[in-house]
């Protein structure tokens, strides 16, 4: 399990972490959802939506460093894969709604299932890693199962988390392959705020913080639900 919670630690707790993710997920939602709409009838929009788009940067690293974090400390590792299968499944429609303006959008998939798909190649890798031929292959397969299903950050998303959780004891191969992933996802300008997710990974330190249960997972659908109703009313 994560290291016992005692005397107040120095450094960013687990917790501190996926509130800091969960803070820029929103702030990238409302920019895509009400923002840039504004920004299409005023372009004095243009640049506020440019710098909310920039600070949501920071989500998804921090998302697929807890998931690293989480598949090392989980006691049930099945339990946590399917959990991210479930509010994938449950996600899908509010993700589709907001980003494509249906109901069904079979061409996109919600960000759950990359981040399902880095479990299973963690896994994957813990099992029949033996070599590093096989570790690529398993992350190649896992990065080409998210590229098909056109889940969110696609390929590079999935070796991403597949790279934290690989190099998670040598801090210095884990910070050059994070940055290498996130030329990938981002390359241009928008690689610049991800790389501002290295030092807040650095500093982490190993402890969970606060027990913020299952309301984090409910909030991606919930908040998905809510900015697709408020750009209905405003726009």
């Amino acid at each position: 399990m994560f290291q016992q919670e005692g005397r107040k630690a120095a450094g960013l707790t687990g917790a501190m972490l996926k509130m800091t993710a969960i803070a820029a997920m929103l702030t990238d939602h409302c920019a895509v959802a009400l923002v840039y709409p504004a920004a299409s009838e005023d372009p004095r929009w243009f640049a506020p939506y440019l710098v909310m788009r920039a600070v949501g940067r920071l989500a998804f690293p921090i998302y697929c460093f807890l998931l690293a974090e989480g598949f090392f400390h989980t006691g049930n590792r099945k339990r946590y894969f399917l959990r991210l299968l479930l509010f994938a499944a449950v996600s899908e429609v509010p993700f589709d709604l907001l980003l494509f303006g249906r109901v069904f959008a079979p061409e996109g998939q919600n960000v759950f299932f990359t981040l399902a798909i880095g479990i299973a190649v963690m896994w994957g890798m813990e099992r029949y890693g033996q070599n590093s031929l096989r570790i690529a292959a398993i992350a190649a397969a896992g990065g080409c199962g998210a590229r098909l299903l056109g889940s969110d950050y696609g390929f590079f998303g999935v070796v991403l988390a597949a790279l934290l959780w690989l190099f998670r004891n040598d801090r210095e191969k884990r910070r050059i392959g994070a940055a290498a992933a996130g030329f990938a996802i981002y390359p241009n300008v928008m690689c610049i705020p991800y790389l501002c997710f290295i030092p807040l990974m650095e500093r982490y330190n190993g402890r969970r913080g606060m027990k913020l249960g299952l309301w984090a997972y409910w909030f991606y659908p919930v908040h998905l639900l809510i900015l697709k109703g408020l750009q209905l009313l405003l726009f």
